[in-house]
């Protein structure tokens, strides 16, 4: 296994499926690493291995949690499984249902927030998430560039400059845009 997505004796090497192995995943691995965020919020869940694997990014800092949601509650079993086969269950919460109904039992600042969910709904998260979030939370959104389109609110949401982010779009795994929030 590469070190660019994983070190010696790492939790990460536990985790099943090849899909934490993808240059998102690596992304958000390196970002959990050097920011040390305490809270990671992730909605929707492409893989159930993503969720693990910032865990175990999670676990790498001694500090910190995953909170994920995931809609649909099938997913979220295999979510909350891959964490536990893991043991990385101190460091991620997996929950099921609709986020828009239980951000506020979220604990503290939101200091990453990943949206893997559908992108038209992209917007409406991030607006109900932004109160959370201070000056250099980072946000990772999955699979911009195949539906642009669908996300284009979203989109022009953090591109524009008065904004308060400082957006970038990254051409891999579908397109992802990460932004930074400055204000």
């Amino acid at each position: 296994m590469s070190n660019a997505v994983s070190s010696a004796g790492s939790p990460v090497g536990r985790i099943a499926g090849p899909s934490w192995r993808t240059a998102t995943a690596t992304l958000l691995r390196q970002l959990v690493l050097a920011a040390g965020p305490l809270t990671v919020l992730q909605i929707g869940c492409p893989d159930a291995s993503w969720t693990a694997g910032l865990a175990a990014a999670m676990s790498e800092n001694g500090r910190g949690r995953v909170v994920c949601w995931e809609p649909e509650g099938v997913r979220a079993e295999a979510v909350a499984a891959a964490v536990e086969e893991a043991g990385l269950g101190p460091y991620a919460q997996v929950r099921a249902g609709r986020p828009e109904r239980l951000l506020a039992s979220v604990p503290g600042p939101v200091d990453l927030l990943l949206l893997g969910g559908p992108p038209e709904s992209f917007l409406a998260l991030l607006k109900l998430v932004e109160p959370r979030m201070l000056p250099g939370a980072v946000v990772v959104a999955h699979g911009v560039r195949n539906v642009p389109a669908r996300c284009a609110d979203f989109l022009a949401h953090l591109r524009f400059s008065g904004s308060g982010y400082v957006s970038l779009p990254l051409p891999f795994d579908g397109g992802v845009e990460m932004a930074v929030r400055a204000a």
